[in-house]
C-alpha cells in the first residue's frame, strides 16, 4: 500500500500525540502549530510516553503556522478543540484533494454533519480518543495512559479510506477499533466524559479525587444514566454494564486531569456546545429529561461566562 500523506490541525497533547506516531510510522506528516512554531522549528517535537519516550527533531519536522502553506494531503487529522470548530472549514479547505479524508479527533456530538454540510463532503470521519495526555508546553507532550482510537464515518462511502486510516495507525504502534456508526461511538465516549470532564472542571480536581467520594461516584452515574437515556433517544441503545465498567476503570487509572480541567485553570474557553449542549437539546427533540446533566451544564456556563468575558 502506498505511503498517505497526513496533516494534522491542532498540534497539542492529541495531535501532537499522534502525529508523532505516525510520523515514526514511516509517514510523511505535516504539523499546524500556532504559538508553539518558533519553539519547534527550533528544538522539535517531543512526547513523554508510558511506552517509551519519543520524539521528532526540528529538521525532521515538517512544521507550518498556515494550511494555505501546506501541501494537499491524502488525510487530515484535526485534534483542535471543538471551541475552534467555526475555523474549521476555511482551515481544511487548502488541503483538500477530491478524495482527502477529514477525521475529526474531537469530544461530543454533531460535528462531523457539520462539516460535512459545510464543505460538501461526501464522508467526514471522526476519532474517539481514549487517551490521558496533557501539553507540558510548547513542543511538549506528556502521554501518561492508553492510547486507543476508535474510528467511524458519516458517510458509508469513506469506509474503505478509514479502514487505510485504521491500518497506518497500528502500523505506528496505535491500538484501533472501527465502527460502522461514528454517532454510537461518540454517545460512548460523552457517556464518560459528560459526568468528568464537566464535574472535574466544577470540582477543580482529578479522577482519582472524584472517585474517592461516594457521593460523586453516585452523581456521575446518575448523569452517565442520563447520557444512555438520551442516546437511546437517538436510536443509540448503550449497554448498561458499560456504565459500571467505565466507573471501575476510572478508579484504576493514575490520578487524571481532564482536558475541560486544564482548560478553565489555562482560561481557555470550554468546550460546552458540543459536549453538553447538542446532547441535551437532542433529549428535549424527544422530551427525555435530563435534570443533572443539565445543571452540570448551567454551572460550568457560569464558569465559562467568567473566562471568556
Amino acid at each position: 500500500m502506498e505511503s498517505k500523506t497526513y496533516a494534522v490541525i491542532g498540534t497539542g497533547a492529541i495531535g501532537g500525540y499522534y502525529g508523532a506516531r505516525l510520523h515514526h510510522g514511516g509517514n510523511s506528516v505535516h504539523f499546524l502549530f500556532h504559538s508553539d512554531y518558533d519553539h519547534v522549528c527550533q528544538q522539535g517535537l517531543t512526547v513523554d510516553s508510558h511506552y517509551g519516550d519519543f520524539s521528532i527533531a526540528a529538521d525532521q519536522l515538517q512544521a507550518y503556522q498556515s494550511t494555505a502553506q501546506m501541501p494537499k494531503v491524502d488525510v487530515v487529522l484535526v485534534a483542535l478543540k471543538t471551541t475552534q470548530n467555526q475555523h474549521l472549514a476555511s482551515l481544511i479547505q487548502p488541503l483538500l484533494k477530491p478524495d482527502t479524508l477529514v477525521v475529526l479527533l474531537q469530544n461530543g456530538i454533531g460535528a462531523e454533519q457539520e462539516l460535512a454540510q459545510q464543505l460538501e463532503l461526501p464522508y467526514v470521519g471522526g476519532g474517539l480518543c481514549f487517551i490521558c495526555s496533557n501539553k507540558l508546553g510548547p513542543g511538549h507532550i506528556h502521554h501518561l495512559d492508553y492510547g486507543r482510537i476508535t474510528l467511524g464515518m458519516h458517510g458509508e462511502t469513506g469506509l474503505p479510506a478509514l479502514s487505510q486510516l485504521a491500518e497506518d495507525f497500528r502500523q505506528s504502534g496505535i491500538e484501533v477499533d472501527v465502527e460502522d456508526n461514528i454517532f454510537a461511538a461518540r454517545w460512548k465516549k460523552l457517556l464518560w466524559n459528560a459526568p468528568f470532564n464537566g464535574l472535574s472542571a466544577v470540582l477543580d480536581t482529578d479522577t482519582a479525587q472524584m472517585m474517592q467520594c461516594p457521593e460523586i461516584v453516585e452523581l456521575a452515574r446518575d448523569i452517565m444514566l442520563e447520557v444512555k437515556a438520551a442516546a437511546r433517544s437517538s436510536d443509540t441503545e448503550l449497554e448498561i454494564d458499560l456504565i459500571e465498567t467505565m466507573l471501575t476503570n476510572t478508579a484504576k487509572m493514575k490520578p487524571y486531569l481532564t482536558s475541560m480541567l486544564l482548560d478553565k485553570r489555562n482560561g481557555r474557553e470550554l468546550e460546552l456546545q458540543y459536549m453538553y449542549k447538542n446532547a441535551l437539546d437532542i433529549a428535549a427533540e424527544q422530551n427525555i429529561k435530563m435534570p443533572k446533566t443539565e445543571a452540570l451544564y448551567q454551572q460550568l456556563c457560569f464558569i465559562n461566562k467568567a473566562i471568556v468575558s
